[in-house]
């Protein structure tokens, strides 16, 4: 935490009334254009199975994803099969037992956080993002903080 100070150039991208999708369309536009993907994350997001299909099957991106039991159990077994089934494969899978208070991503080029709101659920409509070095390197520190904790899949 003594390094949070790395994020002070963040931008906090927020939903507006006329565009209550913007913070998950950016964050989607962004993963898109990464060649290397780190991400941590309690909760799910539909469009997981079409963007591991998308990322990791057809571009051949890095990706590595520590995810709580719950989250990976409602993404498309298919899928999870025939990325597990790919030698050579650049995709990883964690799980985490213990419950976090964000969702993160942390690739090439940015770094993306999201948190819950004091009632406990996840905050869509706010996402802090990152460009800078420092924010980059925290986030893969951050990540790694969690791989430790995690027991990985291998296979289904």
């Amino acid at each position: 935490m003594e390094k949070i100070g790395w994020l002070s150039d963040s931008v906090l991208v927020t939903d507006s009334e006329t565009d209550i999708f913007k913070v998950h369309s950016n964050f989607i536009n962004l993963l898109r254009d990464a060649k290397e993907i780190r991400g941590v994350s309690s909760i799910f997001v539909p469009e997981f199975s079409s963007l591991f299909e998308e990322l990791i099957l057809k571009k051949k991106v890095d990706v590595h994803l520590v995810l709580k039991k719950e989250v990976q159990e409602k993404i498309d077994k298919e899928i999870l099969k025939e990325i597990f089934s790919i030698k050579g494969s650049k995709f990883n899978l964690y799980i985490l037992e213990e419950n976090i208070k964000a969702a993160f991503t942390v690739t090439d080029y940015f770094f993306s956080i999201g948190f819950v709101r004091m009632d406990g659920t996840y905050d869509y409509s706010n996402d802090l993002i990152s460009y800078s070095k420092k924010a980059i390197a925290w986030g893969y520190e951050l990540f790694e903080y969690y791989v430790k904790l995690s027991k990985r899949v291998t296979s289904l």
